[in-house]
């Protein structure tokens, strides 16, 4: 089924743009009451005060509301974690043990950080247009840990090579991260990232 995901009309006044984000924040919201199946256009009207008719001159479809979140978590993740990131690697300019332990740390900030990303990661497999997204994202993750970490602190590593060692981290870290979340006790999701902070920490020091 080919649906329709690119948003029809991109807001450039201020009135458009705060009644798009609150169909947008709208839809979030309703998705994580009723869940992806059982969520209208309709409901997302009747909540947000915005008309159907409103909702589709800016979306054809729920599909296209969530896309365009989802599009946009994406990019704030990314760039919100390595903000954090440069700002560490000013201070430290070689590899140490706790640079793994503030990596992981600074990507849950992050993560925790993105409004609806969470809800976004529960429904990845909804549609191929989502699961596409999450995989650019990792290539994205991956790119830049090359550049700004793996090449700059591994100076051993060959920059043919730097690219798909950073695409490994970031797929398991990216998988890790989604069973830990899925853990119910504190002490389980902890028990888990460390075994992740150990697992890292040893693939990071065969770059030496």
């Amino acid at each position: 089924m080919n649906i329709k995901l690119n948003p029809r009309k991109v807001p450039q006044q201020k009135r458009s743009k705060e009644r798009y984000q609150k169909i947008v924040d709208t839809a979030i919201e309703l998705l994580g009451e009723v869940g992806y199946d059982d969520l209208t256009t309709d409901l997302i009207a009747e909540r947000s005060g915005i008309s159907v008719g409103s909702i589709y001159q800016f979306f054809p479809n729920k599909e296209s509301i969530i896309y365009s979140h989802a599009e946009s978590c994406y990019f704030i993740l990314h760039d919100s974690f390595f903000k954090l990131l440069d700002a560490e690697l000013k201070k430290k300019k070689k590899f140490s043990p706790d640079f793994i332990s503030f990596t992981l740390s600074a990507f849950e900030q992050a993560f925790n950080e993105v409004k609806g990303y969470r809800l976004i990661n529960s429904i990845l497999y909804t549609n191929q247009a989502l699961l596409q997204l999450d995989i650019e994202s990792n290539e994205r993750f991956a790119k830049s840990l090359a550049e700004k970490v793996i090449l700059q602190l591994f100076p051993k590593v060959e920059k043919k090579f730097a690219y798909y060692r950073a695409l490994m981290i970031v797929e398991t870290v990216d998988s890790v991260f989604k069973i830990a979340q899925r853990k119910g006790k504190p002490s389980e999701k902890k028990a888990v990232l460390s075994e992740l902070n150990n697992l890292l920490f040893v693939y990071f020091s065969s770059f030496l």
